[in-house]
């Protein structure tokens, strides 16, 4: 599989931050340094907070994504319990993505072209009437980023509007790289998923391991580092040849 990434690489690898946290601006500049660019799937209510620094984020060549306006996720969770998936319909969650990428290009000046299904969950409805909007993802974007995957994704046969993605929230630079020795021996693209970049919390990557991670990722030749949306173009029209 070596032969499908660019300069025959043997793995690729796309880091990527939901929500537009505020953290995750100090933490681009982390990637910066070290030449890395990834994907921001950014709620309109986060870039809105700090519409300049996340314009200079774009700017520098990470890719925003969408992440839909108010990230509605299975009624279990005691945040989406006025929210949930289980209570929407196909036009409701339509409506939502789509007013999200009309924000986010508002203010950004960027329509993103790839998706992060919240909570990666994909699902509207219940019961009987409980459905995929996978399709729809697909009908609008390059690309969707699943959640929580326990694998990396072949990219001749993955589905590119349901991608499977680690959780790197807590994990440190050496289980990070040996998520990437996997992929590697197998020829994966390697999707990670993370929320704040700093010292400490639940759901926070260290800045300190982030950065050591980088450093490994950008030094090693048989590894593709690129946003989604890059990989998955690569992606496609490596599949049409």
């Amino acid at each position: 599989m070596s032969a499908f990434f660019p300069g025959n690489a043997a793995v690729a690898v796309s880091l990527s931050f939901d929500d537009a946290r505020e953290s995750q601006l100090q933490g681009a500049r982390i990637l910066d340094e070290h030449g890395i660019r990834a994907s921001f799937y950014v709620l309109p209510s986060g870039i809105a907070a700090a519409p300049d620094r996340w314009s200079s984020v774009a700017s520098a060549g990470h890719e925003i994504g969408n992440h839909t306006r108010t990230h509605p996720c299975s009624g279990n969770y005691a945040f989406s319990r006025t929210n949930a998936l289980e209570d929407k319909t196909m036009e409701d969650i339509a409506a939502d993505i789509d007013e999200a990428g009309r924000m986010i290009e508002a203010m950004l000046g960027v329509r993103p072209t790839t998706f992060a299904y919240p909570c990666g969950q994909s699902f509207i409805g219940r019961g009987s009437r409980r459905r995929s909007y996978v399709p729809l993802v697909a009908e609008r974007f390059v690309a969707g980023r699943g959640y929580g995957g326990e694998t990396g994704n072949m990219p001749d046969v993955c589905d590119l509007a349901h991608l499977d993605a680690y959780v790197i929230d807590g994990l440190n630079a050496d289980t990070l790289m040996s998520l990437v020795d996997g992929g590697m021996a197998r020829g994966e693209w390697v999707i990670m998923a993370g929320h704040d970049i700093g010292s400490d919390g639940p759901q926070t990557v260290s800045a300190r391991d982030l950065s050591e991670f980088c450093r490994r990722l950008a030094r090693d030749p048989r590894i593709w580092v690129a946003p989604v949306a890059e990989v998955a173009e690569h992606a496609r029209a490596a599949r049409a040849h």
